[in-house]
């Protein structure tokens, strides 16, 4: 009995200390739950970015040979058919989608702008096809930021660029 005597003893001395340890640490624990999901949410983005950039260039290589092609590939079909597979991202009204295609040394522009685009090595035997997306990120939970010190608890608004690149033989 002398030793339960001496926990409880010991308990009724430091009635406040658990309660002030909790206090302190709370706030670490809410930000790693923030961090966490904001961390996860950057990394979906970003895999669902490269795998619309590469769709899109598959299916402009491969044309209407495409499983599930919805008809012979344009810019605007191939630009919706990336809209449609990041459609589920928050900010998708940010998408910028380049595709390009060079045949024999000659560049065609099939949406938005091309420049910088790779040269083929080979360009009398192949159709080169380069898909660029770009995607602003903005993070689920951007509690306690000040985007105009440049102040983030958490991930700042985030610019995914994806450039995929296919081509066919001619």
């Amino acid at each position: 009995m002398s030793k339960f005597r001496k926990l409880i003893r010991r308990i009724q001395q430091d009635p406040g200390q658990a309660l002030i340890e909790y206090i302190l640490v709370l706030p670490i624990i809410f930000l790693l739950i923030v961090n966490a999901v904001n961390f996860g949410g950057f990394f979906y983005a970003w895999i669902t970015v490269s795998n619309a950039a590469r769709a899109g260039a598959d299916y402009a290589v491969l044309s209407a040979s495409s499983v599930g092609a919805p008809a012979t590939p344009t810019g605007p079909t191939v630009r919706a058919m990336i809209a449609n597979d990041i459609a589920s991202l928050p900010n998708a009204a940010s998408l910028v989608v380049n595709i390009c295609q060079t045949n024999n040394g000659a560049t065609k522009t099939l949406s938005g702008t091309c420049s910088g685009i790779a040269t083929d090595p080979e360009p009398a035997n192949f159709v080169l096809v380069s898909v660029d997306v770009k995607y602003t990120y903005q993070p689920f939970i951007s509690a306690f930021s000040f985007p105009k010190l440049g102040v983030y608890i958490t991930l700042p608004p985030t610019t995914v660029e994806k450039v995929a690149m296919m081509r066919s033989i001619q």
